[in-house]
């Protein structure tokens, strides 16, 4: 039983992100983001960006409370903002609560993740409809926290124009802040719930995006293989060219988000 979260807590809680932008620690004067909001959770992505499209800064620094990552935007395309989460959930969603206290109304999360699937193999992007969560983060925020779930609609919106380069898995996958301890029995248990791959921030910002009723999606691209026996050998990034498959993500990610943006 989660005994993190207390649905009768109706008391405020000492800081809000909403309170922490307009703070002396945060920005006296508040910015508000375009409707759309891309957070990669992987690195070089932002400098990708810059390098292959033509981009705006909107804020050098978002006033987050750990971190304070730069948000972009593309000069043709100013309804969509661009950033970069902090590495593990509670990073992750501290970023994802100042974009949603600056005006951010959809979410797309785009990740990395290691498989541990003989059917999801290195380059391929995993658009999962529900991420088990093995992270503290989201239990603050729900009840029951045990599986975070994507925006039904917008999860299909983005497998569809995903997949018009890249080869894309529609399966579960799990969220961990323990990557030291991912064992091939912890594996295995978890691709017995049907989960393919893993991160570090997904679940909890999907379930943080659930608890304020804004519609999220998260797109992973698998970035490693793990062994499934002992007798596999050692875990491996894997043999394609995964830069190459990195910036063909990115591209593709900039291409579905303003497309979403303009059916809006």
């Amino acid at each position: 039983m989660n005994t993190w979260f207390d649905p009768a807590d109706f008391s405020r809680p000492v800081i809000t992100a909403q309170r922490h932008v307009t703070s002396r620690h945060g920005s006296a004067v508040p910015i508000t983001l375009p409707p759309v909001g891309v957070l990669f959770e992987m690195g070089r992505a932002l400098d990708q960006l810059t390098q292959d499209f033509t981009t705006e800064v909107i804020a050098d620094r978002l006033p987050c409370f750990l971190d304070n990552p730069p948000c972009l935007r593309l000069k043709d395309h100013p309804q969509v903002c661009f950033t970069k989460g902090g590495y593990g959930a509670p990073a992750a969603v501290d970023t994802l609560e100042t974009l949603l206290a600056l005006g951010v109304k959809k979410v797309i999360i785009a990740g990395l993740c290691g498989v541990f699937d003989p059917r999801v193999q290195v380059g391929d992007v995993v658009i999962p409809t529900r991420i088990h969560s093995e992270e503290g983060t989201s239990r603050h925020y729900a009840l029951d926290a045990t599986w975070a779930f994507a925006h039904p609609e917008l999860c299909a919106k983005l497998r569809e124009a995903m997949r018009k380069t890249l080869e894309v898995k529609a399966f579960d996958t799990v969220t961990t802040d323990a990557v030291y301890r991912q064992t091939l029995n912890k594996e295995a248990y978890w691709r017995s719930l049907g989960c393919v791959g893993v991160d570090m921030e997904a679940s909890a910002l999907l379930q943080v995006c659930a608890c304020y009723h804004v519609p999220a999606a998260a797109a992973l691209l698998a970035s490693d293989g793990h062994p499934l026996s002992e007798s596999e050998g050692d875990w491996d990034w894997g043999s394609v060219d995964f830069a190459a498959v990195r910036r063909q993500y990115i591209h593709q990610i900039v291409e579905a988000s303003v497309q979403l943006a303009q059916r809006d």
